[in-house]
C-alpha cells in the first residue's frame, strides 16, 4: 500500500485498476447520453430513395434552361409509387416525396406560374436542385458512428431513421454509498441531541447520478458493530461495480475505514493524498471491484468524490475521466495557507472570451454553504503564494453544462 501519494499518483492507480464496462441493450429513447458499445454501420442509405426537398414540381434534365410551359401529367404524395417523367412534362411532389423515373431537378410552388394544366418556368434551374439524392447523408454500409461515441439526440435521430429500435452501451456503473459514523441518522429522520442528519450521502448519490451513475445502496451504518459491518460491505459489493464509504478515514491510531477494507479481504491501493480539503481518503480493490473511501467533512467529501471518484465513474462508462480545465481570472484575493495542494471551491463564468471565477464563501472543510452553486475548484500548487484579484489561476470544470455566459454573480 502506498502512503500520501500525489493526486494524479491516485487517480492513476484507480484507473489503471478498473475492470472492463459491462455493455446491455437499451431502447433507443433511453440512450441518450449513454456510450456506445457497437460500432454502427448503415443497413441502407439515408434517404432511402431520391425525394423532393420542397414541395414544387419535377423537371426533366432538357427542360431546365427556363422560359418553357411544362405539362402537368401528375401528383405524388411521400408514400406513392413515383411515375416516369418525360421531357415537356412535370410532376408534382410533396416534400419528402419520391422523384419519378426521368426527374432531375425540383422548382418550388413559389418560383413558377401555376396553371390549371401547365406551369411556366421563367428561370433556368440548376441540375439536382432541390432533390435529395439516394444515400447522400448516409450510404448503405457506411460507418456512421464508433464505439466509444457519445449517444446524442442527433445520432438518436439516425438510429430512428435506419429503423434501429435497440443500441447497445456500456452499462451504468452500479454504486453502492455508505455513511459511517455513530452520530449519523439518515437525512429522513428527526436529528435528536448529539446526531447528525446524514447529508454527505444524498451529496454523492446526486454527484454520482449526474456522472451516470445508478445508486443501488444509499444507507447510514454507524450503528453496526465491526464484523457485521464487514460482513455487509462484502454483500453489498457483489452487486456492485464500485463502493464508496464516507467518513471513518482518520483516527489517532488507525482509520476506521481502511480496517474495514483489509478485514473484508480488500487489496490497499493508497492511503492519503495531500490535499486540501479531502486529504483524508484511501482507496481498496475486492474481486477486482474499487472501494474508495472519503472525508466526512462534507466539502473534503464532495471533492474528494470530484478529483478521485468522478473520473473512475466516467471511465467505467467509457467516458473522459477529466473533466477540462481553463485559465480563468480570479474575481477575489485568495491568502496562502498551509504547504499543501489546496482546492478551492469556486463559481466560474465566461462572456465568451474570457474566462471569470469567484471564490464562493464558506471553505472550511465541514462547511456545506460553498456547495451549493460550486461548479468549479480552482487548483493552487502546493506552496502557493497568496494570489492577488485579477490573477489568471488553473480551475477544474466540475460541471461544463453549468457554466453561463454571463459575469459572477453574489453567490
Amino acid at each position: 500500500m502506498l502512503l500520501d501519494v500525489s493526486l494524479e499518483e491516485a487517480q492513476q492507480l484507480l484507473l489503471q485498476n478498473l475492470t472492463p464496462p459491462a455493455k446491455e441493450k437499451l431502447s433507443i429513447l433511453e440512450a441518450s447520453s449513454r456510450t456506445l458499445a457497437e460500432n454502427l454501420v448503415a443497413g441502407e442509405n439515408l434517404p432511402a430513395w431520391s425525394s423532393g426537398a420542397r414541395d414544387g414540381y419535377v423537371l426533366h434534365a432538357n427542360d431546365l434552361d427556363g422560359h418553357r410551359k411544362l405539362s402537368i401529367v401528375g401528383t405524388l404524395s411521400a408514400e406513392q409509387i413515383p411515375l416516369t417523367l418525360n421531357s415537356g412534362e412535370t410532376i408534382e411532389v410533396r416534400t419528402g416525396g419520391v422523384i419519378p423515373h426521368g426527374g432531375t431537378s425540383l422548382v418550388p410552388h413559389e418560383e413558377v406560374e401555376i396553371g390549371e394544366t401547365e406551369i411556366y418556368l421563367e428561370k433556368a434551374i440548376r441540375s439536382g436542385e432541390f432533390i435529395r439524392q439516394a444515400g447522400e447523408d448516409i450510404k448503405a454500409g457506411e460507418l456512421y458512428a464508433q464505439e466509444g461515441s457519445i449517444i446524442s439526440p442527433g445520432l438518436i435521430s439516425v438510429l430512428a431513421a435506419q429503423g434501429r429500435t435497440e443500441v447497445q452501451v456500456y452499462s451504468s456503473p452500479r454504486v453502492a454509498i455508505l455513511s459511517l459514523g455513530e452520530q449519523l441518522v439518515s437525512w429522513k429522520e428527526t436529528s435528536g441531541p448529539g446526531c447528525l442528519r446524514d447529508s454527505n450521502g444524498p451529496l454523492i448519490a446526486t454527484l454520482a447520478r449526474r456522472d451516470g451513475a445508478q445508486i443501488i445502496a444509499l444507507n447510514v451504518v454507524g450503528n453496526k458493530g465491526r464484523a457485521e459491518l464487514v460482513t455487509y460491505m462484502q454483500e453489498i459489493i457483489e452487486d456492485a461495480d464500485l463502493l464508496i464509504t464516507i467518513g471513518g478515514t482518520y483516527a489517532r491510531k488507525e482509520a476506521e475505514t481502511k480496517t474495514l477494507f483489509t478485514e473484508m479481504g480488500g487489496e490497499m491501493l493508497f492511503w492519503g493524498v495531500p490535499i486540501q480539503p479531502g486529504g483524508h481518503n484511501g482507496a481498496a480493490l475486492w474481486n477486482k471491484k474499487c472501494l474508495i473511501s472519503l472525508s466526512g467533512n462534507p466539502a473534503a467529501c464532495a471533492v474528494g468524490y470530484e478529483l478521485l471518484v468522478a473520473p473512475v465513474i466516467r471511465a467505467l462508462q467509457r467516458k473522459e475521466p477529466y473533466t477540462p480545465r481553463v485559465k480563468a481570472q480570479c474575481l477575489d484575493n485568495i491568502g496562502a495557507k498551509g504547504s499543501e495542494r489546496r482546492f478551492v471551491r469556486s463559481y466560474l463564468t465566461t462572456d465568451g472570451s474570457i474566462w471569470r471565477v469567484k471564490v464562493l464563501p464558506g471553505q472550511k472543510p465541514g462547511m456545506i454553504r460553498s456547495l451549493v452553486n460550486c461548479n468549479a475548484l480552482i487548483d493552487l500548487p502546493a506552496g502557493n503564494p497568496a494570489i492577488e484579484a485579477g490573477t489568471l489561476v488553473s480551475v477544474i470544470l466540475l460541471d461544463p453544462s453549468s457554466i453561463r455566459l454571463k459575469q459572477a454573480e453574489n453567490c
